[in-house]
């Protein structure tokens, strides 16, 4: 797993690694089971603060995407992931507000379907 920080970006680096791990679960370069850096390791990495790396893993754990144990963390099975109406309710919100600027930029419906279609692909395949 390859993850890099922006420190100039207004994005929290917690944030940024959050993103990150998704998106390799999602391309599938993490799988179940698979082990993450330590926290330690993975601060030291790219030279951030161990507390925001363990704000990360901690907030991963609690939606279910990382189990903690002894050896450390590892990604959660696929069971342990189901949106919860909590996190159903969030996505929905911020799906809203993506909609809402691309309707006030005159987007269309299906090329906001399309545009959908070809991020999933892209996801999906592994593809940057």
């Amino acid at each position: 797993m390859f993850i890099e920080v922006e420190t100039t970006s207004t994005i929290p680096i917690y944030t940024q690694l959050i993103n990150q791990i998704k998106k390799a679960i999602v391309k599938r370069e993490l799988t179940e089971g698979d082990y993450l850096p330590s926290v330690r390791i993975l601060a030291s990495d790219l030279s951030v603060n161990m507390h925001t790396v363990n704000k990360a893993y901690n907030l991963l754990t609690d939606e279910g995407i990382l189990l903690k144990s002894n050896k450390g963390y590892t990604i959660s099975p696929i069971e342990n992931r189901e949106a919860t109406p909590e996190l159903a309710s969030e996505i929905q919100a911020r799906l809203e507000e993506i909609l809402v600027d691309a309707f006030v930029h005159e987007c269309s419906e299906e090329l906001i379907t399309e545009w959908i279609a070809k991020i999933s692909v892209k996801l999906r395949k592994g593809e940057e």
